[in-house]
């Protein structure tokens, strides 16, 4: 039998949070942010240039993110891509710290909004069991995903949030799930971990005596190890619920 429900731990991006507008109008500030960094060191690219820097950056990030399984910072990928044109600045560079909270900025002028249902099943989460968010971040840091949850009025309820930037490690690495339980204070077989990819989230969930389910609002994951896959918020509050009440 299951051991009682002492936390539950979300993924960020497309579990809480809907990613999927207003990427646009965040790479657009962070272009341009780029841009006047690099005017700063007097390299001039164009906008297809400065587009095709950024997009091999991305990829390279997503490749650290996959292949190398390490958690990095906006400030090295900024420096990746002045590396890539020759540019060398000091360790303490005023534009480069600039350029970072110009990343970090953007998410919370253009923000994500929560996922249908997850303000409300969040809330009521807090009040029964303790809570935590355990996330790969992006380009921007953990502190902006922080500062947008406040933006949604939901951070409040959440005691720990640990993120890849921050420990130096993504998901499915156990280094990232065991900083968010140390903080918790709670057993592995006591958390279950919601998320909606299953390499990361739910393997990385399950490789460490967690329990997982996988939150399926967007697209078919197919089969799952999960022990209960949602399509909606409606489906994950009624099982979260249960599982909480029974486990």
């Amino acid at each position: 039998m299951p051991r009682r429900v002492r936390a539950v731990t979300f993924d960020y991006w497309d579990t809480l949070v809907d990613d999927r507008g207003l990427h646009h109008e965040r790479v657009a500030l962070r272009r341009g942010a780029m841009a006047e960094l690099l005017r700063e060191y007097e390299c001039i690219l164009t906008h297809e240039q400065l587009e095709e820097l950024y997009g091999r950056a991305g990829r390279e990030a997503m490749r650290w993110w996959a292949e190398d399984q390490r958690g990095y910072t906006t400030d090295e990928r900024i420096r990746w891509m002045l590396a890539q044109v020759e540019v060398q600045p000091p360790s303490d560079c005023r534009h480069v710290a600039a350029t970072v909270r110009a990343v970090d900025d953007a998410l919370v002028h253009h923000p994500a909004p929560l996922l249908p249902g997850a303000r409300e099943l969040v809330a009521e989460l807090a009040a029964r069991v303790r809570l935590g968010v355990i996330s790969d971040t992006g380009f921007a840091s953990g502190e902006a995903q922080d500062r947008l949850l406040e933006h949604h009025g939901i951070r409040e309820h959440f005691a720990v949030t640990t993120y890849s930037m921050d420990v130096g490690f993504p998901k499915p690495r156990p280094e990232i799930f065991r900083t968010a339980l140390d903080a918790l204070g709670v057993d592995p077989s006591e958390v279950i971990h919601i998320g909606d990819i299953e390499r990361t989230d739910v393997r990385g969930a399950l490789g460490m005596g967690m329990r997982a389910v996988r939150l399926d609002v967007f697209r078919d994951g197919g089969e799952s190890e999960a022990e209960f896959v949602a399509n909606s918020y409606e489906e994950l509050a009624a099982y979260l619920f249960s599982a909480i009440g029974h486990g």
